[in-house]
């Protein structure tokens, strides 16, 4: 099993992101592969959990300064939730370099002739319209949850090179806004644009809050068609990786 050997301070990066993303534009040495693997570390982390025998959930939350505040999992019974917790300690150590407090880490069980069914929700890309003015742009972006209804959301920007991409993003956010749970709530903190091999490419860096409690989110995708539907694809691909706890 191959596993990401990353120092914890990444993680602390994630609340920089928007300072780097500043630097990377006046600098350009960078390199943007560094970014999305340490947005990706929080995943890495649930992925390696939810391998441990017996468990078939993980979520973990981290606090404003980018630690890890807790780790919500859900296992069979069969094993007692001790012997879980400590194998979770040990998995994330080979990845954070660090022991977590056991006392952040929560764990349901179900019996073991229940069958549980994880859902993978995802929101997919119906439409974007645009509508350009003298000077400014409106967007309008459809979504399909995955019942089949569109979700809408509108936003209108400057229509600068730049902005064009905030104002898809801010759109796109809007329309997931609708989708999930009230008690959070998702903003658009930067976006950035970055040649990668033979492509140009978009990241956004995403804002999901729940009460006092932030989480940064960073996600990126390819302008194979236009920079409008690379843009809205960015936003999803950091949203659907943690949609499904947030309904």
């Amino acid at each position: 099993m191959d596993f990401l050997h990353i120092n914890t301070f990444i993680i602390r990066r994630i609340l920089a992101i928007k300072v780097e993303f500043k630097a990377v534009e006046q600098r350009g040495d960078i390199a943007m592969n560094d970014f999305l693997e340490e947005d990706r570390l929080i995943s890495t982390c649930e992925d390696m959990i939810r391998k441990i025998k017996d468990v078939i959930s993980a979520k973990i939350l981290v606090d404003p300064d980018g630690e890890i505040s807790e780790i919500h999992v859900i296992s069979k019974s069969s094993r007692s939730p001790k012997h879980i917790a400590r194998d979770i300690e040990s998995a994330l150590v080979t990845i954070l370099g660090k022991e977590i407090d056991h006392k952040k880490i929560s764990i349901a069980q179900i019996d073991e002739d229940d069958e549980i069914e994880i859902p993978q929700v995802r929101l997919r890309i119906d439409k974007i319209c645009i509508t350009k003015k003298t000077g400014s742009l409106e967007v309008r972006v459809l979504l399909i949850n995955p019942q089949g209804q569109i979700l809408e959301g509108t936003s209108e920007g400057v229509a600068s090179a730049q902005n064009r991409i905030k104002t898809i993003a801010a759109a796109t956010l809007n329309a997931v806004q609708l989708f999930i749970d009230e008690k959070y709530k998702i903003s658009l903190e930067d976006t950035f644009t970055y040649p990668i091999g033979q492509y140009d490419a978009v990241s956004v860096l995403i804002v999901l809050l729940k009460g006092k409690k932030e989480e940064y989110l960073l996600g990126s995708a390819l302008v194979r068609d236009d920079i409008y539907e690379a843009s809205a694809a960015a936003v999803l691909d950091a949203i659907n990786r943690r949609i499904s706890m947030l309904l």
